[in-house]
C-alpha cells in the first residue's frame, strides 16, 4: 500500500522527520515491511538522517559502494552498479533512493517505478515534496493514502480545508512538531472541520530527536526511548508518536480493505505493550 506523507506548508510541519519516525516506529512495534522513499530534488534527507549525518550526503549520493554504516545489525547501505538498491533496516525497514534519475523516474512512472512490492502486507511511506509541484502532484494522486502534516498554525489548517484538494475527506492528519505551548490543538480539526480523532495525530517537538536527525542518529535515538520512563524527557514525545502511529495503522488497515482486491485478513491487533 503506498502512502505519502505531505504538507501544503514547506519546512513547519516536520515530513521527513514524521515519516523517519512512523517507519521506525511501524517497523519495530508491528513487524511488517515498510519501505521508504523521497521525491526530494537534490535532497537525501531521510539518508542523511537515518544514518550518518550531514558529512554522508554526497558519498551516500553515489552508486558504487557497498559497505556498512552506522550500527551492523542496523544498516546495509548496498548500492549497485546496474540500479538502486535498498538500505535496509533490520528486517523490516528499508529505504529506496529516488535521487536524480529517481525523480524522473518518478514523474515518468509515477509510483510503479520504485513499487516492486509483492506482498499486500507492505508498505511504501514516500516522502513527499511540500507543495503541489508536477511530481508531488502525481504521487497524491496515486497513492492510497495520503498522510497531511501540518504545522502549529490555523491558518495553514485553514487554507488547505478551503483548498480543492481531492483528497480532503479521507486522509490521516499529523500535527507535526508541536511545541508545548502550542496555539493549535488536534481538537480544532474536530471541532471546526468534524475530522475523528481516529484520524488525527500529533508529534510533539523534542529536541532530543531534532538533534539526532542532524546528526543521523534517528534510529538508535527512537529505540533508545522507545521504553523510557515517564522521567525521561522524551516520554511524552515517544508516547504521542506512539499512539499516533497506532491510529495510522489501524486506519491504514480498515482503507486497505476497501482498495485492494486481494486483500486478505490480518491483524487489527493494536500494539499492545507499554505507551
Amino acid at each position: 500500500m503506498n502512502i505519502a506523507f505531505w504538507s501544503n506548508v514547506r519546512h513547519q510541519s516536520g515530513v521527513t522527520s514524521g515519516v523517519a519516525l512512523m517507519s521506525v516506529l511501524w517497523a519495530e512495534l508491528f513487524v511488517e515491511e515498510v519501505t521508504v522513499t523521497s521525491n526530494h530534488i537534490c535532497n537525501y534527507g531521510l539518508v542523511k538522517r537515518l544514518h550518518g549525518g550531514i558529512e554522508y550526503e554526497e558519498r551516500t549520493a553515489q552508486r558504487t559502494y557497498n559497505y556498512i554504516l552506522g550500527e551492523p545489525e542496523y544498516f546495509r547501505m548496498l548500492y549497485g552498479e546496474k540500479g538502486r538498491k535498498p538500505l535496509f533496516l533490520k528486517e523490516s525497514l528499508s529505504y529506496v533512493p529516488m535521487e536524480g534519475d529517481g525523480v524522473e523516474l518518478f514523474a515518468a512512472n509515477g509510483l510503479k517505478g520504485v513499487n516492486k512490492r509483492k506482498k499486500q502486507e507492505e508498505y511504501l511511506f514516500i516522502d513527499t515534496a511540500c507543495g503541489y509541484g508536477l511530481c508531488s502532484q502525481k504521487i497524491l494522486e496515486e497513492a492510497e493514502l495520503t498522510v497531511v502534516l501540518f504545522p502549529d498554525s490555523k491558518e495553514s489548517i485553514d487554507a488547505f480545508f478551503q483548498s480543492a484538494s481531492p483528497f480532503l475527506k479521507d486522509s490521516f492528519f499529523i500535527f507535526g512538531n508541536v511545541p508545548k505551548e502550542a496555539s493549535c490543538r488536534p481538537s480544532y480539526l474536530t471541532r471546526q472541520y468534524e475530522i475523528p480523532e481516529e484520524r488525527i495525530g500529533m508529534i510533539p517537538y523534542n529536541s532530543g530527536f531534532e538533534q539526532a536527525m542532524k546528526d543521523g542518529t534517528t534510529i538508535t535515538y527512537i529505540t533508545d526511548n522507545m521504553y523510557c520512563s515517564k522521567r525521561n524527557s522524551a516520554y511524552h514525545w515517544i508516547y504521542s508518536a506512539k499512539k499516533t502511529v497506532n491510529r495510522l495503522r489501524k486506519y491504514v488497515i480498515g482503507k486497505r480493505r476497501d482498495i485492494c482486491e486481494d486483500y486478505e485478513e490480518v491483524s487489527e491487533k493494536e500494539y499492545d505493550g507499554d505507551l
